[in-house]
């Protein structure tokens, strides 16, 4: 069966409207500018139609949910996070953290037919599968991944396998933790002067064993240590090897919620704050002990049902 006939079957759409798509979904998407931190630059984002985003997750879920993903690969994987990204660095000294350039958008549909050449598929399923997956980026007329559509996270993780099998083969040798969340690289260890080896051989190694053109953000690259503070995708590692969402955060977070007391937040800051308290009962359980004792039971009941009247969480 094709993949055209699969989808026809699964999903609620006709053979016609099948077709449709797959011929005009690298052009449906609606494109935002994102302010970066840094003042006057911004992220382009690109959320695909909501009938694009139904057959990118079907084909994750029902084509690629084989496929494998290293297990330094954190990001975008169901039961793993950031939290898990963070941990197996805790009880290091010496932090490394790369960042790659312009990452989605250097991955290509040629990239994809290269990976995917040899596993089985026909041409017209590679077709389809490349065109709901890939973003027409009009000042290039090529088919890149774009930040914002569902599948891009899962898809970079299957591609960049045999690098990140490389990467973690190339550290263990040195007795260096790494892990990858998306585009950024972290490396641990308690030999300070071993990281250095990474950063000597990384630019090689890529080169050697990824089919995409990936170049490393040099302006990104961080060394930190237990001394001058380890922070790692916006999490904390305190000196205590403790993991929090740290005192920044925290002080963010009292400021929203003092303002939720007033009646000063709309209703979509309500519902980002309870993810947001819902996230940190997944990394720092113990702070919200803390909000209880300072706001009290029914205040944070109202932002989040899993606290208790004993105050645990």
């Amino acid at each position: 069966m094709s993949l055209r006939d699969r989808l026809e079957k699964s999903l609620p759409f006709s053979r016609k409207e099948i077709d449709l798509l797959v011929l005009s979904a690298p052009l449906r998407y609606k494109t935002y500018q994102i302010p970066k931190k840094t003042l006057g630059k911004f992220r382009e984002v690109s959320q695909p139609t909501p009938e694009v985003k139904l057959l990118q997750r079907w084909l994750i879920s029902n084509v690629f949910g084989d496929f494998a993903v290293h297990d330094a690969a954190k990001a975008y994987r169901n039961g793993i996070g950031l939290l898990q990204n963070v941990a197996p660095h805790k009880n290091h000294r010496y932090l490394l953290k790369l960042d790659f350039s312009n990452f989605f958008p250097s991955i290509s549909s040629g990239h994809f037919f290269e990976f995917m050449d040899g596993k089985g598929y026909d041409h017209d399923d590679l077709i389809v599968m490349s065109r709901v997956f890939f973003k027409n980026y009009r000042k290039t007329a090529s088919l890149r991944l774009a930040i914002g559509a569902p599948s891009s996270p899962a898809l970079s993780n299957i591609l960049l396998y045999d690098l990140d099998v490389a990467i973690s083969n190339f550290c263990r040798n040195l007795d260096i933790t790494y892990t990858r969340y998306a585009d950024d690289l972290s490396f641990s260890t308690n030999t300070a002067e071993v990281l250095s080896e990474v950063e000597k051989n990384i630019s090689k190694i890529i080169k050697e064993n990824c089919i995409i053109n990936l170049t490393l953000n040099e302006e990104k690259t961080v060394h930190a240590s237990k001394k001058n503070g380890r922070k790692i995708t916006g999490l904390t590692i305190t000196s205590d090897n403790k993991i929090s969402i740290g005192l920044q955060q925290k002080k963010l977070l009292r400021a929203k919620i003092d303002r939720y007391q007033k009646g000063l937040l709309t209703q979509d800051a309500i519902d980002s704050l309870k993810g947001y308290i819902a996230f940190v009962d997944s990394v720092e359980p113990e702070h919200l002990v803390r909000l209880t004792k300072r706001y009290g039971i029914e205040i944070m009941r109202q932002l989040y049902t899993r606290i208790n009247l004993e105050n645990n969480i």
